[in-house]
């Protein structure tokens, strides 16, 4: 059975703003649908703010890419969206905005608690509203999209985020492309490379697609903990799907796959560059491009899928969306045979060098 859920386009938002104490976080709400932590003030501010979106790959947060984001918030209003967890992040990105000297407004953790519900909350869609920086953190990608899909809350994230910094880590990256692979349909199974490729059409792989929309994330496919996980199967399996889906054609189906430790952080007009955690073993940040269609994508037939374009990104590293080049990176072509992976550098993921 096809899981894809391609979904009409939606012009969507999901953000949050802040309120409460300069103190240790402690709950403002005990909503039924969400709950909600605040570091900060509770009187609400509106400073112009710069539109960037991060991808960040999963583990430990890179605090360069948080750093970005909270000089583009210029002293307002900083969001964190969860389906599970703490408001962990609060301190972190409080206290880190204090040390650079860009101090915020405030840092809330906005927790769904329902995720039936809380899309039409309209206190859910204020925080969103008047947030100027919005990051959704870790977990499962389908509970973002079954508390976002087709919601009032979705429509004013989208809308929202076209002028503030957003962006997410591990399944918070997952939901950020054109196409997501969403989960749903997996449940608690985790989907490897392998079962991927040996099937494209497996039942655990299903896809939500023009969820969340940016200036750039277009065309986009997405994974994450990527290389520490070995995600390249089944990423190329996902873009794959895209094309033999009819959502992307092969000139069009792109992906970005984003290593732990390790964030991309992308302008408004498509240019980009990574940062990486200190410490972080094998980081980096991968940029796919098809150029052929798949000569076999069909259920119950290993993929063959040839002729992808991949350009490897390292710290520092910069590329350009609009144009699809980089600076900085290491450029192989891999091919899919009948289910197994080469690569014109020998390595799947390319190697830790330019």
């Amino acid at each position: 059975m096809k899981k894809r859920f391609t979904r009409f386009k939606h012009t969507v938002i999901a953000a949050l703003s802040a309120a409460a104490l300069v103190a240790p976080s402690l709950p403002a709400s005990a909503a039924a649908n969400y709950k909600l932590y605040t570091v900060g003030s509770t009187t609400n501010v509106s400073p112009t703010t710069t539109f960037g979106q991060v991808m960040m790959g999963g583990s430990t947060d890179v605090d360069e890419a948080f750093k970005w984001m909270i000089e583009k918030a210029n002293g307002g209003d900083f969001l964190i969206i969860r389906a599970t967890g703490t408001d962990a992040y609060n301190q972190y990105v409080y206290d880190l905005a204090q040390s650079i000297g860009k101090p915020l407004n405030s840092v809330s953790t906005l927790i769904v608690t329902n995720l039936n519900n809380a899309g039409s909350d309209s206190a859910v869609i204020d925080k969103i509203n008047k947030a100027e920086a919005i990051f959704f953190a870790g977990g499962n990608q389908a509970d973002y999209v079954n508390f976002l899909e087709g919601t009032p809350a979705l429509t004013a994230l989208n809308n929202r985020i076209q002028n503030i910094p957003f962006g997410g880590t591990s399944a918070g990256t997952m939901i950020q492309g054109d196409h997501i692979y969403d989960s749903i349909s997996a449940g608690s199974t985790t989907l490897d490379s392998t079962t991927a490729l040996n099937n494209p059409y497996n039942s655990l792989i299903s896809f939500t697609d023009y969820l969340i929309q940016t200036p750039v994330n277009h065309n986009i496919q997405t994974d994450t903990h990527f290389e520490q996980r070995d995600r390249m199967g089944r990423f190329l399996t996902f873009i794959a799907r895209n094309i033999q889906d009819g959502e992307e054609t092969a000139a069009t189906a792109k992906g970005i796959a984003v290593n732990e430790k390790s964030a991309l952080l992308i302008e408004k007009d498509g240019t980009a560059k990574v940062v990486t955690q200190p410490g972080a073993v094998n980081p980096g940040v991968y940029m796919a491009k098809s150029n052929e269609a798949p000569l076999v994508c069909q259920s119950g037939s290993p993929l063959t899928f040839r002729n992808i374009s991949v350009y490897k990104l390292f710290h520092g590293s910069t590329f350009n969306l609009t144009t699809w080049t980089g600076n900085g990176g290491l450029p192989y072509t891999l091919n899919v045979n009948n289910g197994v992976i080469t690569s014109s550098t020998g390595n799947v993921y390319g190697g830790n060098t330019p």
